[in-house]
């Protein structure tokens, strides 16, 4: 939700929140307001008659016409000079409740006492709330407009710095080496965050420039005494040696075999980490799927594995060319070299999914933790334990969703490529027996 919206609907909220309150406290004001006014004009009317009665006037000429009554009342006067009562009924005359108000003072005239009372009809309870409520509908709209008006203009003029920054943020690639140009703005606070950014934009592009050159500096550098040190064990493995010494020479080439693996594997991982794969068009991933399994052929017929394909022809997803190719080599190989002999390998694709089933041991360790750089079982010695890994690190540069759990002594892999089914399909079924 827009910054702006949200801004919006929280002043909506307040005056929706605040404003029954309001309303209690008009309501209450106003009835007592109009109730108290009206009690003043009957005493003062009340105040007049009784001074007539006491000039010795006859108090017909004011009173006639008028809902005014005399009384002369028994005892001596009550204590309370003033008496007011309300009275709620309906009219059956008008077809309609009324509210009659009256008000009774008590006078003593010539040593009689007198009860002088006059009343009027005033204005409902529920006929000031139903007044004050279709008020407050159309306050209510008129604000609601009011404020949906000066947020968007709000939106438009003081926040277009705000927004402008976030549109170049956005589009900042730090590969280029560009530095950002961020808008002029009056505000505080924009200067403040503009400020911050061109800061943390310039150390990021200058750290990124330094973790590149060092990554790159550091592979290059590696391989060269790397192939010294394969080259002079070559030569030592030509001259005359025990069986024993033969020995040594291998492991030390394996070792430096696997160092070559590790050093290219977090090469490329730093790459993927600096989203130096970026690609806007779409691959066949069944073509590839089926290139990279030619490969390993001879792998899955040494280890007399059978391969079960279910594949869908024409699956475009959008990803690099090389980083596809990467994703299926690191699954087939985990597939092979973690697999059980005369295993298994099942290969499922689907326009949304890719599915890479083996058979196996059980993982020695929580399969969430496989995903982790150097993190493997022990059923084989030569992983180096970044194959999954790389398989992870592919997925998220592309947003793919990978799962890998194991069940029924089965290795299973899913990656989603977040894309809709297409309506039919082409499939593409086949099964493959290694020659044993």
């Amino acid at each position: 939700m827009k910054l702006i919206n949200k801004i919006t609907y929280w002043f909506i909220g307040i005056v929706f929140l605040i404003t029954p309150f309001t309303m209690y406290i008009s309501y209450t004001n106003i009835k007592k307001k109009i109730d108290e006014a009206e009690v003043e004009r009957m005493k003062d009317v009340n105040e007049r008659v009784a001074e007539q009665l006491k000039s010795g006037e006859k108090p017909d000429r004011y009173a006639l016409g008028r809902p005014i009554s005399i009384t002369p009342v028994q005892g001596p006067l009550p204590v309370k000079q003033t008496e007011v009562t309300e009275a709620n009924f309906y009219n059956e005359d008008i077809k309609r409740r009324e509210c009659r108000l009256t008000v009774s003072s008590f006078y003593m005239v010539n040593e009689t006492p007198y009860r002088i009372s006059s009343y009027n009809y005033v204005t409902k309870s529920d006929q000031i709330l139903s007044g004050m409520i279709n008020a407050l509908v159309i306050k209510l709209l008129l604000i609601i407009l009011s404020v949906g008006i000066t947020a968007r203009l709000l939106s438009r003029y003081v926040l277009y710095p705000f927004r402008q920054t976030m549109k170049i943020i956005n589009n900042f690639d730090i590969k280029k080496k560009d530095k950002i140009e961020l808008p002029a703005t009056t505000t505080r606070e924009f200067k403040e965050l503009n400020t911050f950014l061109e800061k943390m934009t310039e150390k990021a592009m200058e750290d990124y420039a330094s973790v590149k050159e060092f990554s790159e500096n550091a592979s290059h550098e590696l391989q060269t005494p790397l192939a010294v040190i394969r080259s002079k064990l070559e030569l030592l493995a030509e001259t005359d040696i025990d069986a024993c010494q033969a020995s040594l020479i291998a492991d030390t080439q394996n070792a430096i075999d696997k160092l070559s693996k590790i050093n290219r594997s977090l090469t490329l991982l730093t790459r993927l980490d600096n989203h130096e794969f970026a690609t806007s068009d779409d691959i066949k991933i069944c073509r590839i799927t089926k290139d990279v399994l030619a490969v390993y052929e001879d792998w899955i017929a040494h280890r007399g594995l059978q391969v079960r394909t279910d594949l869908c022809a024409n699956v475009p997803v959008r990803i690099h060319p090389t980083l596809a190719e990467m994703l299926l080599n690191n699954l087939l190989s985990n597939a092979i070299r973690h697999n059980i002999e005369q295993g298994m390998i099942e290969i499922r694709l689907t326009p949304s999914r890719l599915t890479v089933i083996n058979t196996g041991l059980p993982p020695e360790i929580p399969t969430e933790e496989l995903f982790l750089r150097f993190k493997k079982s022990n059923q084989s010695a030569d992983s180096i334990g970044l194959g999954l890994a790389i398989v992870k690190q592919i997925c998220e540069v592309n947003q793919f969703d990978i799962s890998y759990a194991y069940q029924q002594g089965q290795h299973i892999i899913n990656i989603h490529f977040n894309v809709a089914e297409n309506t039919a399909p082409q499939r593409v079924t086949g099964g493959r027996a290694a020659v044993t």
